[in-house]
């Protein structure tokens, strides 16, 4: 009785691990076929794994043209500026929180779940945490360029006072951590690393007759107690080099230049793209990537193809995407891609993968990209997709 009862046991084993196998080996074949066809790739993604949805399936908010509306997307939520006030709306379209501010002009950034809102050429910042106001202050200087880290960390870069530019950073709490002032540079852009060590900032100096530009990174520590000698790094590029926006990736500066993208660390400088004709796209707001786009070599008169690059700076990997055709936009955050079509839009993850793809019959106005969600715009109205 004991030896049937074993020999049943090791059929039944057997049998079990022959059906895995079978399970393991069909999921193979399907996974494989996903790669390889591209008919069945998109087939799958549209009725079988959900990425294709129209704009008929999403949350709206009503917007009126005329408001003169200014929108922005951050981690979970959408959040609109005018008539005098901040209006946050999560994921659905619901509003979660309102905040009186009257802004001209105004300027977002975020990192994770900080978002600051500045008022260009005025005075007036404000840092949220999610949907609800940390903080707000009255800057003593016009805003020109403004950075929040993942922990907080604020900077914003001042003009119209007797200097040509002041930097300063608050802490989380709101408090001052130092002052940086340059009496014959301009500050156009600003970067704080996620450890609160290092801000650096991109000076530019018109004086001469060619305009040049700097990349130089501050010690926060030293800012705060030899703020002489705070300036620990400064990457000078080339005369027919303009640096124009820079990204920390942990003690890494990453530099989008006009005609080339570095990254900058610890007295190196190392180029690591040309930006020459063929490339028609490129971006660094991304999380320690960075992306091109160029023509396919397997584009044709009669089929355009795009290819989408994307670059882990650190590990200098590389994930292609390609786009069957012509492309209007690109916007990049963190690690979502989205690629405006003009009635379409892709969005790609930095590993070259597909996470959701939008069609729409009216056409899209412009793309807000947060960690988690994005802003389809339109005249009348805003149109929410969570990833």
């Amino acid at each position: 009785m004991k030896k049937k009862r074993k020999n049943k046991m090791l059929i039944n084993k057997k049998i079990f691990i022959i059906l895995v196998s079978i399970i393991l080996l069909m999921l193979l074949v399907i996974f494989g076929v996903y790669l390889g066809n591209s008919q069945v790739r998109l087939w799958m993604n549209k009725y079988i794994l959900g990425k294709d949805i129209g704009e008929e399936n999403l949350p709206s908010i009503e917007i009126e043209e005329s408001d003169n509306i200014s929108i922005y997307a951050y981690s979970n939520y959408v959040i609109t500026a005018g008539n005098g006030k901040l209006t946050i709306y999560n994921s659905n379209a619901n509003a979660t929180n309102t905040i009186d501010a009257v802004m001209n002009s105004p300027i977002f950034y975020s990192n994770d779940k900080y978002l600051l809102v500045g008022d260009k050429g005025s005075k007036d910042l404000y840092l949220l945490y999610n949907d609800t106001l940390a903080w707000h202050k009255e800057m003593e200087g016009d805003i020109s360029q403004i950075t929040v880290n993942k922990n907080g960390a604020v900077g914003v870069v001042l003009t119209g006072t007797t200097y040509k530019s002041i930097i300063v950073m608050y802490n989380i709490n709101g408090n001052e951590d130092f002052k940086t002032y340059l009496s014959t540079t301009l500050a156009t852009d600003v970067a704080i690393s996620d450890d609160n060590k290092y801000l650096s900032f991109v000076e530019i100096n018109t004086s001469g007759a060619v305009i040049e530009s700097n990349v130089k990174t501050i010690s926060i520590e030293k800012a705060k107690t030899e703020p002489r000698n705070s300036i620990i790094y400064t990457y000078t590029t080339n005369s027919d080099t303009l640096a124009l926006k820079i990204k920390y990736k942990n003690d890494k500066v990453m530099a989008y230049c006009d005609n080339s993208i570095h990254i900058f660390s610890k007295g190196n400088d190392e180029e690591v793209l040309n930006i020459d004709k063929n490339i028609t796209f490129a971006d660094i707001n991304l999380d320690g990537n960075f992306c091109i786009v160029k023509e396919a070599e397997t584009s044709t008169l009669l089929n355009s193809e795009y290819e989408l690059k994307i670059t882990n700076i650190e590990s200098k990997k590389d994930h292609t995407y390609i786009v069957k055709s012509a492309i209007k936009n690109l916007y990049c955050k963190n690690n979502i891609i989205a690629i405006n079509l003009g009635n379409e839009v892709e969005f790609i993850n930095t590993s070259g993968w597909l996470v959701k793809k939008f069609t729409s019959i009216q056409n899209i106005r412009d793309i807000k990209l947060g960690d988690n969600v994005a802003a389809i715009i339109y005249k009348n109205k805003i149109e929410v997709i969570s990833f």
